[in-house]
């Protein structure tokens, strides 16, 4: 009796092992795993309470029993509440659109999406125009044909890339800038380690530092240089941010000409610019001139002098004399309430409060204030021109120029 019944075993198990469902067999019952990594799909059979019993033993959809020893066990899944319910009223359900439709709702409001999704594609394998079910399915009527969001896609030239749909240049681009993200993170270890190599081996660590090319490592320096508070390495960084040159070098290079606490860094920054000649940098600091700051402007007007370009005349001008918020102490400050010393009539003396007097208090008051460096910039750009700070003067000046311009293209 035995040995049939674990014939009867090693036949189901090799059917239920294979993985195959057909597309309209539901879901069914308790969930037996295997330590070899297989699952039985029934009800587990209990064995009454006075049996010892080393084997598990399942019934299956089709009524086979199975039994498997509980070492090659490995989990045993029992159906919840909800999902025991489900089996009942599925078992009563008749196999057709208005009984599947039925339980669809009934699993749509019991939180049982994948059982849902079973019971709607029955309902287009009876029903194949059931736009309901198709609409919750994903598909869409094209032509006389229903598709899937899927095949539309594909269909569309795209592609799905970790979740998402994308064309294939823009899945190639992403998959650049992962690879990048990657090279960055290597770098980001190597110049922590270089960084540190610094007090041990100056000598080594310098020569590999300033050996640096690879545009990967522009993002990792400037963070370098964030976290950095020796001015002589940031010198050193920043000469290399000069040395590769990309685009983005450029940029970061821009942003420590305007912003760097430290003088030398900065202008460390304006010589590695210089001999670059970019428009998107020239824009940049022709921007920075509107600065509420204004040290901020007159260093971007250095900057531009040192950039040479002509084309930021125009803002050099508007930039000449800028209003800026500054901070004017008082005297003394305002008290609300006053303390001295007074005599009675008594000839007593003692102290004496009483509202105190307004006072020559701190504030913020809005002023115009020329720029020096714009002004140099404007005369070194300009070729020599100088009209001070007289806005008038400089735009009637710049008109006469572009006239002039004009006149000799005509000719």
């Amino acid at each position: 009796m035995r040995s049939c019944r674990l014939i009867l075993a090693t036949a189901a198990v090799a059917y239920y092992l294979s993985g195959w469902l057909s597309a309209s067999r539901l879901l069914f019952g308790d969930t037996v795993v295997l330590q070899s990594g297989g699952r039985i799909v029934g009800q587990i059979v209990e064995s009454a309470p006075d049996q010892k019993d080393d084997t598990v033993t399942v019934r299956t959809e089709d009524e086979a029993v199975i039994s498997v020893p509980k070492s090659e066990v490995k989990e045993i899944i029992r159906l919840s509440e909800v999902q025991a319910e489900y089996q009942q009223l599925r078992q009563n359900t008749p196999d057709t659109v208005e009984g599947h439709w039925k339980l669809s709702e009934w699993c749509r409001d019991h939180n049982l999406t994948k059982e849902r999704e079973v019971h709607l594609k029955r309902i287009i394998e009876l029903d194949p125009e059931h736009q309901r079910a198709r609409a919750l399915l994903g598909y869409q009527k094209v032509g006389d044909q229903w598709k899937t969001r899927d095949e539309i896609m594909k269909s569309m030239g795209y592609v799905l890339y970790k979740g998402r749909w994308m064309l294939p240049q823009e899945v190639q681009l992403e998959q650049e800038r992962e690879q990048q993200t990657t090279v960055q993170r290597e770098w980001s270890l190597r110049l922590h380690r270089l960084l540190n190599g610094l007090e041990s081996d100056p000598v080594t660590a310098e020569r590999e530092i300033k050996a640096i090319r690879d545009p990967a490592a522009v993002k990792p320096i400037v963070m370098a240089m964030k976290n950095e508070r020796r001015d002589a390495v940031r010198l050193l960084l920043t000469g290399v941010l000069g040395q590769i040159g990309t685009p983005e070098a450029a940029r970061a290079l821009a942003i420590l000409a305007i912003e760097d606490p430290v003088e030398e860094v900065r202008l460390h920054a304006l010589e590695a610019l210089s001999p670059l000649k970019s428009g998107e940098i020239v824009n940049f600091f022709v921007g920075r001139l509107r600065d509420k700051d204004n040290a901020i402007v007159n260093r971007a007007a250095d900057a531009l002098r040192r950039m040479g370009d002509p084309s930021a005349i125009p803002a050099l001008i508007d930039a000449l004399v800028t209003r800026h918020k500054i901070f004017i102490p008082g005297t003394r400050p305002p008290t609300g309430m006053g303390a001295g010393f007074s005599s009675s009539s008594t000839g007593k003396s003692g102290m004496s409060f009483g509202a105190g007097s307004g006072g020559d208090s701190s504030k913020v008051v809005e002023r115009p204030i020329s720029n020096p460096a714009v002004l140099e910039a404007l005369v070194e750009l300009s070729g020599g021109q100088n009209f001070g700070y007289d806005i008038r003067l400089w735009k009637q000046w710049y008109a006469r120029q572009k006239q002039e311009e004009a006149v000799r293209v005509v000719q």
